[in-house]
């Protein structure tokens, strides 16, 4: 495969991705608004601000309104990091790979990015469910089409990489953000505190951490098991596991790569911090969030030198 075709299949799965969990996140933060009250603290720490902060867009610290956020992360194409900004790079990746994307899976693209012109900034303020469901629902037929109509080979394995380092990436900003240095008060009686259960509804993780996770559903917990649960396919451990499946198969000499060398270390080192860390205090869990995402930047690194000839990120892809 050409480089030039690897790096556009990896950065199309980024893109993707970085849409979808935008806009879970956002959704998340959305209920969590909602069902919060005005002197609750717990749920401070993921609110809209510090969002626009997890995706790279520009922040002052100053209180920002949710009209403003939604806006700007949604809907705003001069925003790098919104969500539309993203579709519509992924639709011009996936117009470029015409001859290796199959049909259904550019058409998902395409129809997502039609959708996302035809929402007002009115309608979405009015109901933000609507644009919310749309990206969610896109991007999940995107992914169920590059599993049922892709050939399983290098493209896929590229395309899967991109998708599974970003999921990891904006995971991993999310837990620096919800997880302070000091101590919060969270709900009584094993209640869930507002920002790990907007963490939980960002990730769409609720029904998988109450049938797996063996403790209260309050930030550290939920931080652990997004950390350190392999078997949930949007952990950390998972995403990292499934970007080395991926590299491995794409690498004719994979015994050799750099990636999957640094990728098969990173998954051993999760896999131990699952058991050693499973009563982790937050300052701890905050350290190993900032340790993982240095490695998932020097796989990133890693990646571009190995297969796509040391090419560079898009210039408008940013990286918090």
């Amino acid at each position: 495969m050409l480089a030039r075709i690897g790096h556009e299949l990896y950065w199309l799965g980024r893109y993707v991705s970085r849409a979808e969990h935008t806009s879970r996140m956002l959704e998340g933060v959305f209920a969590a608004d909602l069902q919060g009250r005005p002197d609750d603290p717990v749920g401070v720490n993921l609110s809209w601000g510090p969002v626009m902060a997890i995706m790279g867009a520009e922040w002052d610290g100053r209180r920002v309104a949710a009209a403003d956020a939604l806006q700007r992360l949604m809907l705003e194409p001069t925003q790098d990091a919104s969500v539309v900004a993203c579709v519509r790079r992924a639709r011009e990746s996936a117009k470029a790979l015409r001859d290796v994307v199959p049909q259904d899976m550019w058409e998902a693209i395409n129809t997502l990015s039609l959708e996302l012109m035809a929402v007002s900034p009115d309608a979405l303020l009015h109901d933000p469910s609507k644009a919310f469901r749309a990206v969610r629902e896109r991007c999940t037929l995107f992914w169920g089409l590059v599993g049922r109509t892709m050939l399983r080979d290098e493209a896929s394995a590229f395309l899967a990489a991109g998708e599974r380092l970003e999921g990891a990436s904006v995971l991993l900003r999310m837990l620096r953000v919800v997880l302070p240095a000091g101590d919060v008060r969270t709900g009584d009686d094993g209640e869930s505190d507002g920002q790990a259960h907007a963490l939980l509804r960002a990730v769409g993780g609720e029904q998988a951490f109450r049938r797996a996770a063996a403790g209260p559903p309050d930030t550290p917990h939920v931080a652990r098991f997004l950390l350190f649960e392999r078997d949930y396919p949007n952990a950390v451990a998972a995403h990292v596991a499934s970007v080395l499946e991926a590299i491995d198969q794409a690498d004719v000499a994979s015994r050799s790569s750099p990636p999957v060398l640094r990728l098969s270390r990173l998954a051993a080192d999760l896999d131990f911090h699952r058991r050693s860390l499973a009563f982790a205090d937050r300052n701890v869990l905050v350290e190993q969030s900032v340790v993982i995402q240095g490695e998932l930047d020097a796989v990133d690194r890693d990646i571009s030198e190995r297969y796509f000839a040391g090419a560079l990120r898009p210039t408008a892809f940013s990286v918090a």
